[in-house]
């Protein structure tokens, strides 16, 4: 049984009045896909922009609520990642009638897993001559839609930490570029058993930061990506209790590893597969590079 409609204590505009068109995730590569759809080949290197189009009628709106023209209502597009928490939102823009374009910028490394983005219009400031039934706390949500993107590619599983490694000792507080920890739970999930920290301090890592698009970005970016499956090869090879026939639940790190393994070697198991890393290290890590593509345009 459905219950009576939840009343948020003041007057809402009816929904046409704002018309919101499908929002538009684009990468900093180029890549486009609207709203609900998925992002391929995704990574944490690739920056994120959201173009969202939407046409208000914003005296309707007014009026709906029983605000005056002297009111301010602001637009905004503001998003979350599943895969990391983190939050953020585009620059706060004054609506106007007609058309608008709302925007946010979403960092490569901030994102992970699933964009969540919703389009909000707010109410700015208390209106003194509104109605007795308009909204008058500033901040109070008149009017919003929310879709999603999925991030699916090699970066969407696990958070990518910047941080400073001489702040926080990791490498003895030497210039290494970068430092993926692995947990062993292989019930627990992926994204919380598994991190990618870049050392801020190192200038190469700055420029990636920066500039993605770089060419010397998009080689570091590449070698990044390889070491990080070459190192989760080697860990799931050197767990003991990893099962390929196990049957993990999907988003674990047993289902990620067991995963990996199978796309880069379809025809091994993982005896075979432990033989031949313990009888040549090296060439075994070259079939991890042939397997991956590296540098293979």
């Amino acid at each position: 049984m459905t219950g009576p409609p939840l009343s948020v204590g003041f007057l809402l505009p009816v929904q046409e009045r704002i018309l919101a068109a499908d929002p538009m995730v684009r990468t900093s590569t180029g890549v486009e896909v609207a709203g609900g759809q998925a992002l391929p080949d995704w990574d944490y290197f690739t920056n994120l922009s959201v173009h969202w189009p939407a046409t208000v009628d914003l005296p309707g709106l007014l009026d709906d609520c029983t605000l005056t023209s002297g009111a301010r209502v602001l637009g905004l597009v503001t998003w979350h990642t599943s895969g990391t928490g983190m939050r953020g939102n585009g620059p706060v823009t004054v609506l106007s009638a007609g058309g608008t374009v709302f925007t946010a910028d979403v960092p490569g490394a901030e994102a992970g897993g699933v964009l969540h983005l919703s389009l909000r219009v707010v109410l700015a400031a208390t209106d003194p001559d509104a109605g007795p039934l308009a909204p008058r706390r500033p901040g109070s949500i008149l009017w919003q839609t929310a879709t999603r993107v999925a991030l699916e590619g090699a970066g969407s599983r696990f958070p990518v930490v910047q941080l400073s490694f001489a702040r926080a000792g990791i490498a003895g507080g030497r210039r290494a570029l970068w430092y993926l920890n692995c947990g062993r739970d292989l019930d627990a999930s992926d994204t919380g058993s598994i991190r990618l920290y870049l050392n801020t301090d190192h200038p190469a890592v700055e420029s990636i930061i920066s500039s993605p698009a770089g060419a010397g970005s998009k080689v570091l970016a590449e070698l990044i990506r390889a070491d990080v499956a070459r190192q989760m090869v080697l860990h799931a090879l050197d767990h003991d209790e990893l099962d390929p026939d196990a049957g993990y639940e999907q988003g674990t790190l047993g289902d990620m590893l067991v995963n990996l393994l199978r796309r880069c070697f379809p025809a091994r198991t993982l005896h075979d597969l432990r033989g031949d890393r313990d009888i040549d290290p090296g060439e075994f890590e070259a079939g991890i590079q042939a397997a991956l593509g590296v540098m293979v345009p």
